[in-house]
C-alpha cells in the first residue's frame, strides 16, 4: 500500500477505536454508497467489502492492527516492506489484509460451520425458530395451474426450477453449510415498472445474495451480451431478474445482490456450451445479471460467495423476510 492508499479504517470512514457496532453501521452506509447500482464503482465496492471482511472478524482485525501498528516509512497508513514489495494483484485493501485467492478461500471459508447473526441466548431468542434457521432449503417452485401450462413455458420453467434446486443441493449446499436457499418468492417490485415479481430462487450466504432464475433451453445456442438474451435472433425473457436484483438490493443494502439466469439443457448435460458470449464481455466482471449453464453457474457461485465478507455468516434479519416471501 502506497502512502496515498487508504487504510481499511479510512475506507469505511472509521477511527481505529471503532466498536463492532460502529464498523457494521459504517459498512452498511459505505456499501450502499459504493455499490455500482447506486452510482459507485466495482473497485470501490470491492474495497468496502474487503475492509469489512477484515475489520468485522476479531482475528483478522487483530492481525491487521498488529501490522498497522508496526508500519514504518509511510506513516500510520503505510505497510511494511514485506507487504508492499512486488507488483501484487487485487485491490490495496486485499493486499493489506493478506487476502487469499478465491479457490483457496472456497475450501477454507465455505466449509466452516454457520455463525448466526445476531447472536441469541435464552434471554435473547432468535428472530426465527432455530429449526427453521438451521434448514438449508426453504419453499418450493410455484406449480403452474392447468391454464398457465397451455400455450406458455410455465411447465418448462417449473421443471427448470426443480433442476436448479437439485443441482444446488447436490453440488453446493453440502459443501457450504451457511448457505440458505429460498425458492418460489413473490415480492413487490419497488422499481418504476411496479407490480409483483416471481423470483425462482434466492441463495443467501454471508453478506452476498445470488438471485436466480431457471429456464429450460430450447435446441440451439443462446447469445448473451450482458443486457439481452437472444435465441435464433429473438429476444428471450430474463424473467425480470434485473428488476428483482435491484429490488432486493434496495431492501437489503448490507448484501451484495447479483443475478444469474441458468439455462438447463434438455439432455441434462450441465456443461453443454449452450450460451455464446461476445469476446468483449468479461464473465468475471461485476454485473447485475449473468447467464450461464448449470456447470458455469456452480463455478461462478462458489467464487461469488468465497470472495464475500464472512461467508459462513447466516443473517437472520435477511433470511426471515425471504422465507416469508416464499411459497411454503
Amino acid at each position: 500500500m502506497s502512502p496515498s492508499d487508504p487504510t481499511l479504517y479510512e475506507v469505511l470512514g472509521l477511527a481505529r477505536t471503532a466498536s463492532a457496532a460502529e464498523i457494521k453501521a459504517a459498512y452498511r452506509k459505505a456499501a450502499r454508497n459504493s455499490h455500482p447500482d447506486q452510482g459507485g464503482t466495482s473497485e470501490s465496492f470491492h474495497r468496502v467489502t474487503e475492509a469489512y471482511r477484515v475489520l468485522s472478524d476479531p482475528r483478522r482485525k487483530a492481525a491487521y492492527d498488529r501490522r498497522f501498528g508496526q508500519d514504518t516509512g509511510a506513516g500510520a497508513g503505510g505497510t511494511s516492506s514485506s507487504t508492499s514489495s512486488g507488483s501484487g494483484s487485487g485491490s490495496p485493501a486485499s493486499r493489506a489484509a493478506g487476502t487469499r485467492s478465491a479457490p483457496e478461500r472456497t475450501a477454507a471459508d465455505l466449509d466452516r460451520p454457520p455463525l448466526f447473526v445476531p447472536d441469541f441466548s435464552p434471554k435473547n431468542p432468535p428472530l426465527i425458530p432455530l429449526a427453521l434457521a438451521g434448514q438449508q432449503v426453504h419453499g418450493a417452485p410455484r406449480r403452474p395451474g392447468f391454464f398457465a401450462r397451455i400455450g406458455s413455458n410455465a411447465a418448462g420453467r417449473f421443471d427448470a426450477e426443480n433442476r436448479t434446486i437439485h443441482l444446488l443441493e447436490r453440488e453446493l449446499l453440502e459443501d457450504y453449510p451457511a448457505a440458505r436457499l429460498v425458492n418460489g418468492l413473490h415480492i413487490p417490485d419497488t422499481g418504476p415498472r411496479g407490480g409483483n415479481l416471481d423470483v425462482s430462487h434466492v441463495l443467501l450466504g454471508g453478506y452476498r445474495m445470488a438471485v436466480l432464475g431457471s429456464l429450460m433451453a430450447s435446441p440451439g445456442n443462446y447469445r448473451w451480451d450482458g443486457q439481452h438474451l437472444l435465441h435464433r435472433g429473438r429476444e428471450v425473457s430474463t424473467l425480470r431478474l434485473a428488476d428483482a436484483v435491484r429490488t432486493l438490493q434496495s431492501r437489503f443494502p448490507e448484501c451484495n445482490a447479483t443475478g444469474w439466469l441458468v439455462l438447463h439443457s434438455p439432455n441434462g448435460n450441465p456443461f453443454e456450451p449452450i450460451v455464446d458470449y461476445p469476446p468483449r464481455l468479461s464473465r468475471s466482471a461485476p454485473a447485475t445479471l449473468h447467464v450461464a449453464n448449470p456447470g458455469g453457474l456452480l463455478r461462478e457461485l462458489r467464487r461469488f460467495f468465497a470472495e464475500g465478507p464472512q461467508p459462513n455468516t447466516v443473517q437472520l434479519p435477511v433470511l426471515a423476510p425471504l422465507i416469508d416471501a416464499s411459497t411454503r
